[in-house]
């Protein structure tokens, strides 16, 4: 009888077979640190015409955005440089740990008289404030593909039966995503969901399970919608956003405004005229928009690319990594920098509801940053593993 590999040494991913280290990972390491800099170096220049406007509205100066931003990339090129000296393996044995963490600064956002440190801003408590201001859900999204990889592994025999190897998932699973639900901020909870959902997908999971969990988040999903008049307008504003009414339709419609004013080659950098009070937080959630007005299309063409390059650069370090653990990790940090970008770049088009998402590596922000730096240097580990 012919020897059978076990599913550790022989599944890798869902589709993509593993092959051996003469795939160069080091190679495609090289390539992901290039392309990551150039879009966090990109995403300064995109930060600084998108806020100059706005921070000197604000009575500030027109780089008072740029330094935060640059602040926040050092931060985050030292945490990409620490993750990818630090053998990955080690978040396998830390899973737990890391998962209780982020469950842990979740709870004083849904907690009553933790406002000090938990401040309500535009309807929403997201935030935490203890001398350096973070955003847990951020941190959750990347606890959750660690623990989820490290368990998966454990449990990697029984993810064909739902008791035993599904259920336990959704035991911790659903907590964390119902305190994120309860900031509010719908979108990140589905997200953690996905990123869940995506390295159990990998694992091998079966797809009746997904069917059927499926169907349950879908029906969950319309009763958060219906149940809430501003996601409502957000659905509606997508679906007809030359007639909508408030705050969601009239972004889609300035977002469109933007895109369609760059052209083929963009209006020039700096003379966006739509962040001038048309489009609010211009920095932050449409600042795909802005790169559209002043980049035109050449310019989007060479961000989606940038983008697909990394994605696809991110899959292939999974696919050659040296063990199942590696390689579930690699999957849900790529799929997390996909799915973010194509999220955002889809909602800026009109593809999807508008929601909160930041473009990665690009968008203004502090924690989602420092993660996505963080996270593509545990990509770079990973790559080097595959080397040996």
């Amino acid at each position: 009888m012919p020897h059978r590999p076990s599913n550790a040494t022989a599944l890798g991913l869902r589709g993509f077979p593993v092959r051996p280290s003469s795939e160069s990972p080091s190679a495609s390491g090289r390539f992901l640190l290039g392309t990551t800099l150039t879009l966090a170096g990109f995403g300064l220049l995109s930060v600084y015409s998108a806020s100059s406007y706005v921070a000197q509205q604000a009575g500030r100066p027109d780089t008072y955005y740029l330094f935060q931003q640059a602040s926040r990339a050092g931060l985050g090129c030292f945490a990409m440089a620490i993750a990818s000296v630090v053998d990955y393996r080690i978040y396998r044995r830390l899973a737990w740990p890391i998962m209780g963490i982020a469950a842990l600064l979740l709870v004083p956002l849904v907690l009553p008289g933790t406002e000090a440190i938990a401040p309500e801003i535009n309807g929403a408590r997201r935030w935490l404030d203890l001398g350096l201001r973070i955003q847990p859900s951020e941190l959750a999204k990347l606890a959750v593909v660690i623990w989820t990889a490290a368990l998966a592994v454990k449990k990697q025999d029984q993810l064909g039966d739902f008791r035993e190897g599904v259920l336990p998932f959704l035991v911790i699973l659903t907590p964390v995503c119902l305190l994120i639900l309860l900031e509010p901020h719908f979108s990140a909870a589905m997200w953690v969901a996905m990123l869940a959902g995506t390295v159990l997908f990998a694992a091998g999971a079966r797809l009746a399970h997904f069917a059927a969990l499926g169907s349950i988040v879908v029906v969950l999903a319309v009763t958060q919608v219906l149940t809430a008049q501003y996601r409502l307008r957000r659905v509606l504003a997508f679906l007809d956003p030359e007639s909508a009414a408030g705050a969601a339709g009239y972004q889609l419609q300035q977002s469109l405004i933007a895109i369609g004013s760059g052209g083929l080659t963009g209006v020039g950098f700096g003379r966006s005229t739509t962040k001038m009070q048309f489009l609010p937080e211009p920095q932050n959630d449409f600042i795909f928009s802005i790169i559209a007005e002043e980049w035109g299309f050449l310019g989007v063409v060479l961000v989606i690319a940038l983008f697909a390059i990394w994605s696809l650069l991110g899959f292939r370090i999974a696919r050659a990594a040296p063990d199942l653990f590696g390689r579930l990790l690699a999957t849900g940090i790529t799929a997390g920098i996909a799915l973010g970008a194509f999220a955002h770049i889809g909602i800026a088009l009109g593809l999807l509801p508008t929601t909160g998402v930041n473009l990665p590596f690009v968008s203004a922000g502090g924690t989602n940053l420092v993660i996505a730096l963080g996270s593509a240097g545990i990509l770079l580990n990973v790559s080097s593993a595959g080397e040996s």
